[in-house]
């Protein structure tokens, strides 16, 4: 069940545009929630095993549902059909947890007062698939993953198997579905959004797709064409040769180019000291400089060719590397080998987090893909490197001379160039910087704009080298200093000067700016990293009446589009708690469903999502991926809690929800502190920190549960169902909960709700199952 998860959660990251973590685990819980009503409201004798084989089944099936009927967010605005086929989507993804939450809950309510045994064989089952997804996913990729998970479901088919027959036919099936892990069928082949860079790119008639590779944290695509020309801001006055470029994709987004050119060439090549990050060079000659997400390298190329005397390449994403080492060294002239080019094989934020490294330029380059802030499409993507937090390391990583250089995709009105612009305010303000105005430029392009601030005020010279660069390349400025009005707009024109005004207006005064603008630009943060988020309320009846008349959705933000699945939750979630209590002639002394019960399974429910993906969020960037952080967290969540169901017979119930109560405040405070101190340490370092941290919280979450359930087969048995059907329900609404929460306030705001549902749990832990006639039987 979990590696059919984790593939899901990778197979929306490729097919869509997020990898909806929430989304998923709330069709998770969802789908074992809705088994539980039907074990509730049903007295279905159906063998354990033939239901244990229609979950291997519906794996397949609801892969190859949603492989092969096309979801299109960006035009459920105006086309109806798009929301059947969404629906589609969930009761294919939950079907699968459907089936594996009837073989648990059939588990739980026939095992009586041993119910903590399956439930913690569940667990640990669940942590192991955490391990398993990773390594399947990044040598067989999701269709392997996929196959893999189908092959441990028969095999569980065939432990619960009820005759000889039987279990030969599915072993048969067992060894059927290990040769397509041989032969890899087309029909089991990924697709692609239409709307994905990569999916456009191949249809060019003369696009090859040259390399393909899959990894647990990314897939990589390769598509080679003359066409290919990706030079991010490049100056209006550009002439001469365009080197050739190899297009990379990661998960379909793109492209990042691979550039076949030699740093020698570069060096005499007009076009590289046109692109905007080579004023940096031009103020700082000579520099050693430090290229956050610099990728596939064209970055460096710029620096070198443009004076640096040496470089550093974090590598955010491994496989980048090992694509421009291996595969394309050749094609990129052995950049990644040079010995001018340092590449540092740990993340971006780890090095900014290390303090034995100054450079005299840092620079934030532009490999992000243009998105269109009314599409909302990126709304609930995180992003650790364009924060508040990640600008002040580099203020901290900077030499006495040194500068930090950004560059940003401009939009109409201006979005991700002025909340980069406003971070960088906020950061420098936090910093110490008294006078941020006299040490900043900002210039724009075509389609990008750029900002620079210099630790030392700005001199006479670096004013009169930026207005030669911006002169001879074709930039408008926006800010400097000493600007006059009569240079403004000179070059790329516009009706009215937007940008120098917005930007004037930011330094002045930034909260006004910020309160007053039509999108959301406040200055994100590692709490609250949602640099593409730009929602605001008060958008609301603007977006409302473009609905149906623009080919973007939503008007303003993907936050509707959680808005309108917290709905659809809300509804399926009531469903699933009251269906039971309407249905079922419960004994009307013995089994009537009572609200304490009701309130202490849907607390821990939403407690125990609530702190998972708190912790999630929160490690994405200490383990450099959303989903590392997924798979570690959840592995070591679900294997602790099986450990604490397996002892919670010797743990007192309300003391243990104690325990994780003051475990929580511990790593509110515990974690921020890890995460500063041993950023910079390498991944296998922080995945054992991780696990040692989270695991004694983990114990102690798997003891109410266990515990609860324990309670109710002493009192109402037939309550079991039930309350398995409570916690999943309100569990897949907390999912999408917790990315609105996040969102709007903030990881921490997550954090508290968590603790609070945990609370709830404490107060009605001795209340639940009883009723007048087991009032006696509770207090013994």
């Amino acid at each position: 069940m979990l590696i059919f998860e984790i593939s899901l959660i990778r197979f929306f990251a490729i097919q869509q545009f997020h990898h909806f973590g929430f989304i998923v685990i709330s069709l998770a819980v969802l789908g074992i929630s809705a088994s539980g009503l039907v074990l509730s409201i049903t007295r279905l004798q159906i063998r354990v095993a033939i239901v244990a084989l229609c979950f291997a089944g519906s794996i397949l099936l609801s892969y190859l549902v949603m492989n092969s009927i096309p979801f299109d967010s960006y035009s459920i605005a105006w086309d109806p059909r798009q929301y059947g086929t969404l629906s589609l989507y969930f009761l294919a993804a939950g079907l699968p947890f459907f089936f594996a939450g009837w073989v648990i809950g059939a588990s739980l309510a026939s095992a009586g007062i041993g119910s903590y045994l399956p439930y913690a064989a569940n667990l640990i089952g669940s942590a192991m698939g955490c391990l398993v997804a990773f390594i399947c996913i990044a040598t067989l990729g999701i269709e392997g993953a996929i196959v893999v998970a189908v092959c441990l479901g028969l095999v569980a088919t065939v432990i619960l198997g009820f005759n000889p027959i039987f279990r030969a036919f599915v072993i048969l099936l067992v060894i059927g579905f290990l040769g397509m892990l041989l032969i890899k069928p087309n029909f089991l082949e990924q697709t692609f959004s239409q709307y994905k860079p990569f999916a456009i790119a191949v249809l060019n008639k003369e696009a090859r797709h040259s390399y393909a590779g899959n990894g647990f944290t990314a897939r990589i695509d390769v598509v080679e064409s003359s066409s290919i020309h990706t030079y991010p801001g490049l100056g209006l006055f550009t002439s001469g040769d365009v080197p050739g470029q190899a297009a990379v994709f990661i998960d379909g987004e793109g492209p990042l180019p691979i550039t076949n050119l030699s740093l020698q060439e570069a060096r005499r090549l007009p076009l590289i000291t046109r692109m905007p990050s080579s004023l940096a060079y031009r103020l700082r000659p000579d520099a050693s400089a430090l290229l956050i997400q610099a990728d596939t390298g064209l970055n460096a190329i710029i620096a070198l060719g443009s004076g640096a005397s040496v470089v550093t390449i974090p590598v955010d994403e491994p496989a980048l590397a090992d694509l421009l080492r291996n595969n394309y060294a050749e094609y990129s002239h052995d950049l990644f080998i040079q010995g001018d080019v340092i590449v540092e094989n740990r993340s971006s934020r780890s090095v900014l987090n290390d303090s034995n490294h100054v450079f005299d330029v840092i620079e934030y380059t532009l490999t992000d893909s243009y998105y269109p802030v009314t599409s909302g499409a990126f709304s609930l993507t995180e992003n650790f490197i364009l924060t508040v937090d990640s600008f002040k390391e580099a203020y901290q990583r900077l030499s006495e001379n040194g500068l930090i250089i950004i560059t940003r995709w401009l939009g109409t009105p201006p979005s991700e160039s002025a909340r980069a612009w406003a971070t960088l305010i906020k950061a420098l303000e936090e910093s110490g910087v008294d006078q941020p105005a006299e040490h900043l430029i900002a210039f724009r392009g075509m389609r990008t704009g750029t900002m620079i601030f210099t630790r030392n005020p700005l001199d006479a010279n670096d004013l009169r080298l930026t207005r030669e660069f911006l002169s001879q390349a074709g930039f408008d400025p926006v800010y400097l200093p000493d600007l006059m009005p009569d240079e403004i707009n000179q070059h790329n024109r516009l009706p009215a000067p937007v940008y120098m005004s917005l930007f004037s207006n930011l330094l002045m005064d930034s909260e006004a700016s910020i309160q007053t603008y039509p999108f959301n630009i406040r200055p994100p943060t590692d709490v609250r990293p949602y640099f593409n988020h730009y929602f605001r309320w008060r958008q609301m009846p603007e977006i409302l009446n473009s609905l149906g008349e623009t080919w973007q959705p939503f008007g303003g933000s993907g936050y509707l589009i959680l808005i309108l699945l917290f709905g659809l939750m809300l509804v399926l979630a009531a469903i699933l708690i009251l269906i039971p209590s309407l249905l079922v002639r419960f004994d009307k002394d013995r089994s009537s469903p009572n609200f304490a019960t009701l309130m202490y399974f849907g607390c821990l429910g939403a407690g125990y999502l609530f702190v998972e993906l708190f912790l999630i969020q929160r490690l994405s960037l200490y383990l450099d991926h959303p989903a590392t952080a997924f798979a570690v967290t959840l592995f070591t969540l679900l294997l602790a809690s099986g450990v604490g169901s397996l002892i919670s017979p010797r743990i007192p119930t309300r003391f243990g929800i104690v325990g994780i109560l003051v475990l929580l405040v511990f790593s509110s405070f515990m974690i921020p502190i890890i995460i500063e101190v041993t950023l910079f340490s390498p991944l296998i370092i922080r995945i054992i920190l991780t696990v040692l941290t989270l695991f004694p919280l983990g114990v102690l979450m798997g003891v109410p549960f266990a515990a609860g359930m324990g309670r109710l087969e002493m009192l109402v048995p037939g309550l079991i169902p039930w309350a398995w059907a409570v916690n999943g329900a309100i569990s897949g609404l907390s999912g999408v909960l917790v990315a609105m929460i996040a969102l709007d306030l903030g990881f921490q705001a997550v954090f508290v709700v968590g603790a609070l549902a945990y609370f709830g749990a404490f107060l009605t832990f001795k209340r639940i199952g009883v009723s007048k006639s087991t009032e006696k039987i509770a207090s013994t």
